[in-house]
């Protein structure tokens, strides 16, 4: 079996603890709150589901133009990053901010990907008529909680972009 993107995710997940509040907590705390407290408008319905496949779908295609960008140019600003030596380390030895920025958008696009598999598993699956309610309720927390947990990375590594590329002013 394929297991090679686990990789990924744990070297993510190793490199990015700081980060967990706010790439994880937060959209859990958010999703909760959407789903379970506010007497939400929100319907977890095809249509729902057809946006979120377009977000997903859009923020994967920023991510995939990010990886191509950062594979293929070799301008001094790359070189830099290349030569800086970030504070995080994966299996023990420290990597450079181009690693760790590489590692970032790559996590981004593969969870993009995921997330768009499941959302067509669940537009073509009628779960809500197949399962009970909490159960339908708990999978809508889980996959508003991926999206907002992929709409936040982004936005994290939005910034981890422009200030790997510029230097902070004070």
């Amino acid at each position: 079996m394929f297991r090679e993107f686990l990789v990924l995710i744990f070297d993510y997940l190793s490199i990015s603890k700081k980060y967990l509040f706010f790439d994880m907590v937060i959209p859990l705390i958010l999703s909760f709150f959407i789903i379970y407290v506010v007497p939400s408008q929100l319907a977890f319905n095809d249509e729902f589901i057809g946006q979120m496949i377009s977000l997903v779908g859009i923020l994967a295609g920023f991510n995939i133009t990010a990886i191509t960008f950062l594979s293929s140019t070799s301008s001094k600003m790359v070189d830099e990053l290349k030569a800086k030596k970030g504070v995080e380390r994966i299996g023990g030895k420290k990597i450079n901010l181009f690693q760790e920025l590489y590692i970032y958008i790559s996590y981004s696009t593969l969870l993009a990907f995921i997330i768009i598999f499941f959302e067509v598993i669940g537009y073509v699956i009628p779960i809500s008529s197949l399962y009970e309610n909490w159960f339908f309720k708990l999978l809508c927390l889980l996959n508003l909680t991926t999206i907002l947990h992929l709409v936040l990375l982004n936005i994290r590594n939005i910034t981890f972009i422009y200030f790997s590329f510029f230097e902070k002013s004070n």
